[in-house]
């Protein structure tokens, strides 16, 4: 007869939970095992599935010192000009944060922020949706400012706009439409893969021992509570008369790449599952 068998495992990247060799970034840790665990060599059908996950949508798309810097010329509120270069907080943020952050910076660095004459607010630059296209504005209000986004560690990529600078321009205010769609939304769903398996879920044409796809369900700054409906099972036969001490766990956005976890752990309910052939009263092992 068959007898089906399963372990079910929790794992967590909190090193307080004893995850261990956890890298920088929080994306990958390992786990080591008081008891190993241990699968008959005839064991059938062995496999591996993800029952549940929880991740936080916390994944900044700001990451210092890679984008996360202004470069812009204009007026001082107290008269002069100066470039101003203003960085920008890592986080995760939509175009209307990354305005609110910008107008913040400029503000304390003692950029011009009312039209003379008037007081009426008027910023050097702001930045606002172009809701057909899904790309960015770049509002110039005075004559004399640019925007630098030569720089390598400017965040042009994520707001549509090349590698050049943008201004300065006669007849201000201008509104500079970037070239390409904004890239806010820098991970589309998340990916946990293991050293459990050798193969996991074929993607596209390819194996990266992924176990589980975990999708982004909820707005940012939440926590992603993952719990499929119907699990994706693994092939992981080559567990089978084999003893794991070590198991080691990694999470990537739909690129493959290493996440930024940006300080929080994440977690994932794995279950191992097999058959076992069994005759009454005696096992065949």
């Amino acid at each position: 007869m068959i007898i089906p068998q399963e372990i079910s495992l929790l794992v967590s990247s909190d090193p307080s939970q004893g995850a261990t060799n956890v890298t920088s970034d929080g994306s990958a840790f390992e786990i080591q095992l008081d008891q190993s665990i241990e699968i008959p060599k005839n064991a059938l059908n062995v496999n591996v599935s993800v029952e549940e996950a929880t991740v936080w949508w916390v994944v900044p798309n700001i990451i210092t010192g890679k984008n996360d810097t202004f470069y812009i010329f204009g007026d001082r509120e107290q008269g002069g000009t100066q470039l101003f270069t203003i960085v920008i907080e890592q986080g995760l943020y939509d175009l209307t944060g990354l305005n609110n952050s910008l107008q913040s910076g400029l503000e304390q660095a003692g950029a011009r922020t009312t039209e003379r004459g008037n007081n009426n607010p008027l910023p050097l630059v702001s930045l606002a949706p172009d809701e057909a296209t899904q790309k960015v504005l770049l509002r110039l209000n005075y004559d004399n400012v640019y925007v630098d986004f030569q720089p390598p560690n400017t965040p042009r990529e994520i707001i549509g706009f090349d590698a050049l600078q943008y201004g300065p321009m006669i007849g201000t205010p201008v509104n500079e439409l970037a070239p390409n769609v904004a890239e806010f939304n820098q991970v589309n769903y998340f990916l946990i893969a293991s050293d459990l398996v050798q193969k996991g879920i074929r993607f596209n044409n390819r194996y990266n021992q992924v176990i589980t796809q975990v999708l982004i369900n909820v707005s940012p700054g939440s926590q992603i509570i993952s719990v499929p409906f119907n699990p994706a099972k693994s092939d992981a036969q080559d567990l089978a008369g084999s003893k794991r001490s070590v198991l080691r766990f990694r999470l990537t956005d739909d690129k493959l790449r290493p996440v930024n976890t940006n300080g929080e752990y994440w977690t994932a309910r794995v279950v191992i599952r097999y058959l076992m052939p069994m005759v009454i009263g005696k096992s065949m092992t």
